[in-house]
């Protein structure tokens, strides 16, 4: 097994430095307020950023505030733009999230911690994704341009 970069440089460079990233699809358990897939969905919309729900254990299709959310990526209407991903999920999904982010054109991930196993860092690199971990919670957005 290769070795994999901490994903701060070069191929695999600042997701969040990317400030014309305007459309996020947030991947976890977005519709329960104490998870942190909830907090991070909140946190890139008060930053400004349009933000699509993804849950695959929503057994709702609208939160409260009447945002849509979609069991799976590959969901989202195409016609709906998703500029990057937010993976805050298990690894084994976020395997299947990553092949519907290259089916979809998305080149841009960020991994929240537990989402970044090495399995799922591989085949991102795999892929020729622009990846980034960290803690969207905790790292600042920069502003949209």
């Amino acid at each position: 097994m290769r070795s994999i970069p901490m994903m701060t440089t070069g191929t695999f460079g600042s997701v969040l430095g990317v400030r014309d990233l305007s459309c996020w699809a947030v991947v976890g358990d977005v519709t329960n307020r104490s998870k942190p897939a909830y907090r991070v969905a909140e946190q890139l919309t008060s930053a400004g950023r349009q933000v699509h729900l993804v849950s695959p254990y929503a057994r709702v299709v609208e939160d409260e505030a009447g945002r849509k959310i979609y069991k799976k990526l590959s969901d989202i209407p195409s016609y709906l733009t998703v500029d990057a991903v937010n993976l805050i999920i298990s690894p084994r999904i976020g395997l299947e999230v990553l092949d519907q982010m290259a089916e979809r054109g998305v080149q841009y991930c960020f991994l929240q911690p537990g989402a970044d196993a090495p399995l799922v860092l591989e085949r991102a690199a795999e892929l020729g994704m622009t990846v980034q971990r960290g803690c969207v919670l905790v790292d600042p957005m920069p502003p949209l341009d």
